[in-house]
């Protein structure tokens, strides 16, 4: 009886054999993309690895990190980092990270083209139907400071400067903005916006740095002031807050991953806001089965559930490996606090796999699926463990303008 069963999933036995071989063989010569200071290219104090980019709106494209390392244990303290795609995205950035009295000092600048920039409206009954596109062109520069205060317990202060400005498209990539919403266009369209933001955040981070958390909290609460130098915009308040939880299941590496967040603008002197900064679904994080950009308004609300399991884990557990996970994501933006209703939110669903490698966490490719989309992504950050790279790294926190 077992003759017809062992015959069907023989195929399926030596995929499985493939994929694990081959990803045993990939890590231990450092093939696999890495996140932290372990790259495959490596000349003297010099490393530098690939960088590929999948789904979203950007597209297809590349491009390459180069760090230089420094001290007996090679540490990474000054980063470049370029990725170019077909839809018209680019972006650099260069970021410097040293000790610095009892704590870690970061700056970093960068700037950023998009092309097919998408916007839809504002507020939680935007149309998918008003979908029309804007070229939107971004620089920023700043510093940071981080120092633990008690166990997990640890604070950053930032400060950081952006200019974005927005235009018409390409003339491949239409409607423009202006003729969408020609009656009433969105504040700061055709215009640019500059200012400096001061924030402030605490964390609070209780797992295990394994690469499959089964286990802990990550909690991180932000406060900052935007004050404009155009004098075109009224100066704001960003709020942020985010909590997620690790709980482990009844088998080793099985784990409930869940997150909320939550997102708020508060301007002051009642003038208008660049609507460039306004908390928006820009970067797949957050309603992650929407297109980019979908969502946009004074404040975000996110609800995400994911179910992991090991597929395959070489040897030993937390071995090289491949996770799957199945996801559940809920929300919505809203102007007003009162407008939080749960009969509005969006749902979409999906699933993928994480790749685990000797030193962590790796890479991840996913399908996301809501009533208006299916959207593929491969991705070299985490969602649910939130990032420490910070400005070092490239990336502006949730409640900076960004």
């Amino acid at each position: 009886m077992l003759v017809p069963y062992r015959v069907a999933t023989f195929p399926i036995f030596l995929a499985t054999r493939g994929i694990k071989e081959g990803l045993e063989f990939a890590d231990e010569h450092r093939i696999l993309p890495h996140i932290g200071p372990e790259f495959p290219i490596r000349i003297g104090p010099i490393a530098a690895a690939p960088v590929a980019a999948i789904g979203g709106l950007p597209g297809l494209g590349g491009g390459a990190t180069i760090v230089a390392l420094r001290g007996p244990d090679q540490v990474d303290w000054i980063r470049l980092r370029y990725v170019t795609t077909v839809n018209g995205t680019h972006r650099g950035s260069a970021g410097l990270r040293v000790p610095w009295r009892h704590g870690t000092l970061e700056a970093g600048g960068g700037y950023r083209l998009q092309r097919n920039a998408r916007y839809f409206g504002i507020g939680p009954a935007s149309r998918e139907a008003d979908l029309s596109y804007f070229t939107q062109e971004q620089n920023w520069a700043g510093a940071s400071y981080s120092r633990g205060i008690a166990g997990r317990l640890s604070s950053e202060w930032i400060a950081l400067y952006s200019s974005i400005a927005t235009r018409g498209p390409r003339s491949e990539d239409g409607p423009d903005v202006a003729e969408r919403f020609s009656a009433a266009p969105p504040a700061g369209y055709d215009e640019r916006s500059q200012g400096v933001y001061y924030g402030t955040l605490l964390r609070l981070d209780t797992t295990k740095e394994t690469g499959r958390p089964e286990s802990g909290v990550v909690a991180v609460g932000r406060v900052g002031y935007f004050d404009p130098t155009d004098g075109r915009f009224t100066p704001f308040w960003a709020y942020s807050g985010e909590l997620g939880s690790f709980l482990p299941l009844w088998y080793s590496d099985r784990a409930l991953a869940v997150r909320g967040l939550v997102a708020w603008l508060d301007p002051q002197e009642g003038g208008a806001v660049s609507f460039t900064r306004l908390p928006t679904n820009h970067s797949g994080e957050v309603l992650r089965g929407y297109r980019d950009y979908r969502w946009r308004d004074r404040g975000l609300l996110d609800l995400s559930a994911e179910y992991r399991w090991p597929v395959w884990a070489l040897e030993r557990a937390h071995a090289v490996g491949v996770d799957a996970y199945l996801f559940l994501n809920s929300g919505q933006v809203f102007g007003r606090w009162h407008a939080i209703a749960t009969d509005i939110w969006k749902t979409s669903w999906g699933g993928g796999f994480r790749l685990i490698g000797k030193r962590g966490f790796a890479g991840r490719i996913e399908i996301a699926r809501s009533p208006e989309a299916t959207i593929i992504r491969l991705r070299a950050d985490q969602i649910l463990e939130f990032s420490r790279r910070g400005l070092y790294a490239g990336q502006i926190p949730v409640s900076a303008p960004n």
